[in-house]
């Protein structure tokens, strides 16, 4: 197959085979390839080639995701994959992990630790999210079991936060018991920090 090669405004390369357009590369990925300097090349060189492109531009795009906020493997897999070939992903996260950008088990800790402390989540709740981010069970209950957590000053926490009126109506009250127990709370445990009824929320004075 005949190989042409163009510059994208971006400084990029597209890269032709017998006239046609056949994918986009970064420059450095090009010039360092074997087939830049020839006219000619096999369609295996090319889809080689053209995955080692993709892998790169979706390394990139993961570096930029981790600069944001940090990421667990899986979630960052999910976001990638909406873009690029599952190939160039796996590619793009082995290197990653070879370089010590993806750590589950950093991630659980800190993101556990991040939602007791920000959120005042009970530890089913915290759980909950961890598994819902990907991390597995093992790591996730790890990092749960490694937190301090007070339940009772957990529940305190969130009613301070929701800075209910003195004379709170039933409005607030539905409003407290659902994101109280959407923090992965019991009515039990609710009940034994805050005296509730006739539509009206109190601390007790025990708490």
């Amino acid at each position: 197959m005949e190989l042409t090669t163009t510059f994208t405004k971006k400084g990029r390369i597209n890269v032709l085979a017998d006239g046609e357009y056949q994918f986009t590369v970064p420059a450095f990925i090009w010039y360092a390839s074997s087939l830049c300097g020839e006219t000619e090349a096999e369609p295996e060189a090319l889809e080689a080639l053209r995955l080692e492109g993709e892998s790169s531009d979706a390394y990139e795009k993961a570096l930029r995701l981790l600069g944001q906020r940090a990421h667990g493997e899986a979630e960052l897999k999910r976001k990638l994959r909406q873009k690029y070939s599952p190939a160039a992903v796996d590619a793009a996260m082995e290197k990653l992990r070879e370089s010590r950008l993806v750590d589950d088990a950093a991630f659980a800790d800190a993101l556990a630790e991040e939602l007791y402390r920000r959120k005042a989540w009970a530890p089913e709740r915290i759980l909950q999210e961890l598994l819902s981010r990907g991390i597995d069970a093992e790591t996730a209950k790890n990092a749960v079991n490694g937190l301090d957590i007070d339940r009772k000053q957990g529940i305190i926490d969130i009613i301070s936060k929701m800075r209910l009126p003195d004379a709170p109506t039933k409005k607030d009250v539905d409003r407290l018991l659902r994101r109280l127990l959407a923090a992965g709370y019991s009515m039990r445990e609710i009940r034994e920090v805050v005296e509730i009824s006739d539509g009206t929320a109190m601390q007790d004075d025990g708490a």
